[in-house]
Protein backbone atom coordinates (compact mmCIF):
# COMPACT_ATOMS: atom_id res chain seq x y z
CA UNK A 1 0.00 0.00 0.00
CA UNK A 2 1.40 3.31 -0.57
CA UNK A 3 2.39 5.51 1.63
CA UNK A 4 0.27 8.80 1.82
CA UNK A 5 2.34 12.29 1.74
CA UNK A 6 0.53 15.02 3.04
CA UNK A 7 0.89 18.19 0.93
CA UNK A 8 1.27 21.65 2.62
CA UNK A 9 -1.14 24.22 1.47
CA UNK A 10 0.99 27.36 1.80
CA UNK A 11 -1.72 29.37 0.52
CA UNK A 12 -3.99 28.96 2.88
CA UNK A 13 -1.16 28.98 5.71
CA UNK A 14 -0.12 32.17 4.33
CA UNK A 15 -4.22 33.37 4.30
CA UNK A 16 -4.53 32.45 8.24
CA UNK A 17 -1.31 34.48 9.14
CA UNK A 18 -2.18 37.48 7.24
CA UNK A 19 -5.36 37.39 9.14
CA UNK A 20 -4.17 36.78 12.36
CA UNK A 21 -1.86 40.13 11.40
CA UNK A 22 -4.87 41.94 10.46
CA UNK A 23 -6.86 40.87 13.64
CA UNK A 24 -3.54 42.10 15.99
CA UNK A 25 -3.17 45.38 14.40
CA UNK A 26 -7.27 45.89 14.45
CA UNK A 27 -7.14 44.67 18.07
CA UNK A 28 -4.14 47.12 18.72
CA UNK A 29 -5.68 49.85 16.64
CA UNK A 30 -8.85 49.83 19.26
CA UNK A 31 -6.97 49.50 22.35
CA UNK A 32 -5.06 53.28 21.03
CA UNK A 33 -8.05 54.81 20.30
CA UNK A 34 -9.99 53.88 23.59
CA UNK A 35 -7.16 55.13 25.42
CA UNK A 36 -6.81 57.82 23.58
CA UNK A 37 -10.32 58.99 23.57
CA UNK A 38 -9.67 58.19 27.86
CA UNK A 39 -7.00 60.52 27.66
CA UNK A 40 -8.55 63.34 25.55
CA UNK A 41 -12.01 63.02 28.09
CA UNK A 42 -9.57 63.11 31.53
CA UNK A 43 -7.21 66.50 30.06
CA UNK A 44 -10.22 68.19 28.20
CA UNK A 45 -13.85 66.62 28.89
CA UNK A 46 -13.45 65.71 32.66
CA UNK A 47 -10.39 68.89 33.63
CA UNK A 48 -13.01 70.69 35.77
CA UNK A 49 -13.84 67.51 38.09
CA UNK A 50 -10.55 66.27 38.42
CA UNK A 51 -9.12 69.36 38.77
CA UNK A 52 -11.79 69.66 41.91
CA UNK A 53 -11.15 66.27 43.36
CA UNK A 54 -7.01 67.00 42.98
CA UNK A 55 -7.57 70.02 45.41
CA UNK A 56 -9.95 68.69 47.77
CA UNK A 57 -7.22 65.89 47.86
CA UNK A 58 -4.33 68.62 49.11
CA UNK A 59 -6.73 71.20 50.86
CA UNK A 60 -8.31 70.02 54.18
CA UNK A 61 -11.14 72.82 55.37
CA UNK A 62 -10.54 73.24 59.17
CA UNK A 63 -13.50 75.85 60.81
CA UNK A 64 -10.58 77.04 63.47
CA UNK A 65 -12.85 79.24 65.98
CA UNK A 66 -11.10 82.88 66.17
CA UNK A 67 -9.25 83.84 69.15
CA UNK A 68 -11.44 86.36 70.91
CA UNK A 69 -10.00 90.03 72.49
CA UNK A 70 -8.95 91.22 75.53
CA UNK A 71 -10.49 93.42 77.52
CA UNK A 72 -8.77 96.23 79.93
CA UNK A 73 -9.99 98.64 82.35
CA UNK A 74 -9.49 102.22 82.04
CA UNK A 75 -6.43 101.32 84.44
CA UNK A 76 -5.41 98.24 82.60
CA UNK A 77 -6.10 95.73 84.20
CA UNK A 78 -7.69 92.60 82.52
CA UNK A 79 -11.25 92.18 83.09
CA UNK A 80 -11.55 89.05 80.24
CA UNK A 81 -8.34 87.15 78.29
CA UNK A 82 -8.03 83.71 77.21
CA UNK A 83 -5.97 80.93 78.75
CA UNK A 84 -4.83 77.69 77.35
CA UNK A 85 -6.45 74.51 78.21
CA UNK A 86 -6.26 70.89 77.21
CA UNK A 87 -9.20 68.99 76.02
CA UNK A 88 -8.67 64.91 75.36
CA UNK A 89 -10.37 64.40 72.06
CA UNK A 90 -11.26 61.48 69.81
CA UNK A 91 -11.44 60.51 66.33
CA UNK A 92 -14.19 57.96 66.46
CA UNK A 93 -13.15 56.73 62.81
CA UNK A 94 -9.15 55.85 63.92
CA UNK A 95 -10.68 54.35 66.77
CA UNK A 96 -10.97 50.13 65.71
CA UNK A 97 -12.95 49.62 69.65
CA UNK A 98 -14.60 52.67 71.01
CA UNK A 99 -16.34 50.73 73.86
CA UNK A 100 -12.61 49.52 74.95
CA UNK A 101 -10.97 52.83 74.08
CA UNK A 102 -13.46 54.31 76.44
CA UNK A 103 -13.40 52.17 79.63
CA UNK A 104 -9.61 52.04 79.48
CA UNK A 105 -9.20 56.02 79.36
CA UNK A 106 -12.25 56.30 82.16
CA UNK A 107 -9.78 54.03 84.52
CA UNK A 108 -7.11 56.07 83.48
CA UNK A 109 -8.25 59.29 83.72
CA UNK A 110 -11.17 59.08 86.26
CA UNK A 111 -13.52 59.66 83.44
CA UNK A 112 -17.41 60.44 84.66
CA UNK A 113 -20.33 58.52 83.12
CA UNK A 114 -21.74 62.14 82.25
CA UNK A 115 -18.81 62.68 80.25
CA UNK A 116 -19.03 59.15 78.23
CA UNK A 117 -22.36 60.20 78.12
CA UNK A 118 -22.12 63.57 76.70
CA UNK A 119 -19.37 62.61 74.52
CA UNK A 120 -21.88 60.01 72.81
CA UNK A 121 -24.08 62.89 72.33
CA UNK A 122 -21.43 65.22 70.30
CA UNK A 123 -20.11 62.48 68.55
CA UNK A 124 -23.80 61.85 66.63
CA UNK A 125 -23.92 65.46 65.90
CA UNK A 126 -20.38 65.20 64.25
CA UNK A 127 -19.18 63.41 61.40
CA UNK A 128 -16.59 60.14 61.98
CA UNK A 129 -13.30 61.70 60.77
CA UNK A 130 -14.05 64.82 63.08
CA UNK A 131 -12.16 64.88 66.79
CA UNK A 132 -14.74 64.86 69.24
CA UNK A 133 -13.92 66.06 72.87
CA UNK A 134 -14.23 63.32 75.79
CA UNK A 135 -12.48 65.37 78.98
CA UNK A 136 -12.28 69.21 78.67
CA UNK A 137 -9.78 71.04 81.29
CA UNK A 138 -7.57 68.28 81.58
CA UNK A 139 -4.88 69.12 84.82
CA UNK A 140 -1.32 68.43 84.36
CA UNK A 141 -1.32 64.77 86.20
CA UNK A 142 -3.71 63.98 83.53
CA UNK A 143 -1.61 65.50 81.07
CA UNK A 144 1.26 63.38 81.93
CA UNK A 145 -0.87 59.96 82.72
CA UNK A 146 -2.23 60.06 79.26
CA UNK A 147 1.18 61.48 77.70
CA UNK A 148 3.31 58.48 79.04
CA UNK A 149 0.17 55.95 77.48
CA UNK A 150 -0.30 57.77 73.68
CA UNK A 151 0.92 54.85 71.90
CA UNK A 152 -1.59 52.52 73.47
CA UNK A 153 -4.30 54.95 71.92
CA UNK A 154 -4.70 55.82 68.06
CA UNK A 155 -7.12 58.23 67.58
CA UNK A 156 -6.89 59.53 71.13
CA UNK A 157 -5.16 62.93 71.15
CA UNK A 158 -4.37 66.42 73.64
CA UNK A 159 -5.46 69.79 71.56
CA UNK A 160 -4.71 73.24 73.52
CA UNK A 161 -7.75 75.03 73.34
CA UNK A 162 -8.62 78.58 73.84
CA UNK A 163 -10.66 79.63 77.13
CA UNK A 164 -12.42 82.56 78.22
CA UNK A 165 -11.56 83.72 81.74
CA UNK A 166 -12.89 86.43 83.83
CA UNK A 167 -10.52 87.33 86.56
CA UNK A 168 -13.25 89.41 88.59
CA UNK A 169 -16.12 86.23 87.60
CA UNK A 170 -19.83 88.07 88.47
CA UNK A 171 -18.15 91.39 89.97
CA UNK A 172 -17.83 92.42 86.21
CA UNK A 173 -20.28 90.43 83.97
CA UNK A 174 -22.37 93.29 83.61
CA UNK A 175 -19.84 95.34 81.76
CA UNK A 176 -17.93 92.39 79.68
CA UNK A 177 -21.28 90.41 79.11
CA UNK A 178 -21.27 86.36 78.49
CA UNK A 179 -21.36 84.08 75.31
CA UNK A 180 -22.32 80.56 76.07
CA UNK A 181 -23.01 77.62 73.51
CA UNK A 182 -25.58 77.93 71.58
CA UNK A 183 -29.06 75.72 72.51
CA UNK A 184 -30.65 72.76 71.10
CA UNK A 185 -33.53 74.72 69.02
CA UNK A 186 -30.74 76.87 67.31
CA UNK A 187 -28.95 74.28 66.79
CA UNK A 188 -31.20 72.37 64.66
CA UNK A 189 -31.91 75.87 62.42
CA UNK A 190 -27.92 75.20 61.54
CA UNK A 191 -25.91 72.33 59.94
CA UNK A 192 -24.91 70.32 62.62
CA UNK A 193 -21.89 68.33 60.58
CA UNK A 194 -20.81 72.06 59.34
CA UNK A 195 -21.15 74.34 62.59
CA UNK A 196 -18.18 74.05 64.96
CA UNK A 197 -18.51 76.71 67.29
CA UNK A 198 -16.93 76.26 70.90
Amino acid sequence: MPRQINIKDHYFENRLFLNRIVAAFVFIILLCVGLISRLVYLQIGGHEHYTTLSKNNRIKIAPLPPTRGLIYDRHGKILAENITTYSLEIIPEQVEDLDKTLTELQVLLEITEEEIEHFHSLRKRHKRFASTPLRLHLNDIELARFAARRPRFPGVDIHARLVRYYPFAALTSHIVGYVGRINVEELRNLDAAVYRGT
